[in-house]
C-alpha cells in the first residue's frame, strides 16, 4: 500500500463499513480518578440496542507512544482505531475504543491499571451506553500485547476471548526498559513469562507478522510454542510477507483475511449462548 499521508490517517486495511447511522459516543471517562488523557469512545450498531446491550469489543493501542504533539492526536482519534469501532458496530457489537496512558516504558505498570479500570468501567457501567460489559473481547496490536496480562489476574473476569496483532509479549530484550526496570520486573511484567497462569478456556488468535523485528518475533515465537506445551487454547495466523502494522499499512489480501479471522474468531466467542 503507497500512501503518503501521516500514518495517524491512515485507514484500517480491511474493507469497512460506512454507514453513517453508527452511533459513537465520544470521550467517556473511564477510570475512578479523572484524567484528561484515558478516555473512551463507544460505536454502536444503528437502532436500538439489544436486549441487556451490546457486547464489548475492546481495542487496545500499542506502546510505548510519547504523548502527542500538535498535530499527532491521541490513538482513538487515529483513522485506523476508528475504523474498527466501525468494523465492530457494523457486526454487531459495541467496538470500544481507548486511550491508555503507556507513554514510556516506566507507565506501564499504569497503563495495565488503565486496561483494568476500563474493563471493570464496561462491567458495572456499560449499561448507560447501550453495552452489555458481562462478557466481552479484546483486540490489542503492537505494545498493547504487554496489557494483556493485566486481564488475566484472578481478580478479573476473564476476557471471552484474546485477539492479538504482532504483538510485543517479553520485555526481557529491550534495552530501554531494562534501563527502568530490574531483571525480575522485566519477567515479571512480561506475558511471556505467565504462560502457565493463563486458563486453558480463554481463546487466542495471534496473526504474526513475518517481517517484524527478531526480537518481537522471538518472543511471539517462544510464547506459542510454550502456549501449546501447556495446551491452551491459541491459533496462529502466520504472515510471511506481513511487516509490523500491517494492518495500516499492508491491505495484502493474505492482511486482510488475518483481520477477518480476528474479527470472526471474536464474533465467535461472544455469541450470546456461549
Amino acid at each position: 500500500m503507497n500512501d503518503n499521508r501521516p500514518f495517524y490517517e491512515l485507514p484500517l486495511s480491511y474493507p469497512k463499513s460506512d454507514n453513517q447511522e453508527v452511533q459513537v459516543r465520544r470521550d467517556i471517562a473511564y477510570l475512578e480518578e479523572d484524567d484528561p488523557v484515558a478516555r473512551m469512545d463507544i460505536y454502536l450498531p444503528p437502532g436500538d440496542a439489544s436486549q441487556g446491550g451490546h457486547r464489548p469489543l475492546l481495542f487496545l493501542h500499542g506502546g510505548p507512544l510519547p504523548p502527542p504533539g500538535e498535530e499527532r492526536p491521541w490513538p482513538k482519534e487515529w483513522r485506523v482505531f476508528q475504523d474498527y469501532g466501525r468494523l465492530a458496530a457494523a457486526n454487531g457489537l459495541a467496538g470500544v475504543v481507548i486511550n491508555h496512558r503507556y507513554t514510556g516504558y516506566e507507565g506501564l505498570v499504569q497503563a495495565m491499571s488503565d486496561v483494568q479500570q476500563a474493563q471493570q468501567f464496561l462491567e458495572q457501567q456499560g449499561a448507560r451506553f447501550g453495552v452489555n460489559g458481562d462478557k466481552l473481547a479484546v483486540w490489542a496490536v503492537s505494545g498493547a500485547g504487554m496489557l494483556l496480562s493485566a486481564l488475566l489476574r484472578q481478580e478479573m473476569n476473564t476476557p471471552a476471548c484474546l485477539v492479538a496483532l504482532y504483538p510485543m509479549l517479553d520485555l526481557t530484550h529491550i534495552p530501554q526498559a531494562a534501563d527502568v526496570y530490574s531483571d525480575d520486573q522485566l519477567m515479571a511484567l512480561s506475558p511471556l513469562s505467565h504462560i502457565e497462569t493463563i486458563p486453558n478456556t480463554l481463546p487466542m488468535f495471534l496473526a504474526r507478522a513475518g517481517l517484524d523485528l527478531p526480537g518481537l518475533n522471538r518472543a511471539l515465537d517462544t510464547f506459542v510454542k510454550q502456549a501449546l506445551y501447556h495446551n491452551l487454547d491459541l491459533e496462529l495466523r502466520n504472515l510471511p510477507q506481513a511487516a509490523h502494522g500491517f494492518d495500516m499499512f499492508d491491505d495484502a489480501p493474505a492482511v486482510q483475511e488475518s483481520i477477518k479471522r480476528g474479527l470472526d474468531f471474536a464474533l465467535y466467542q461472544l455469541a450470546a449462548d456461549r
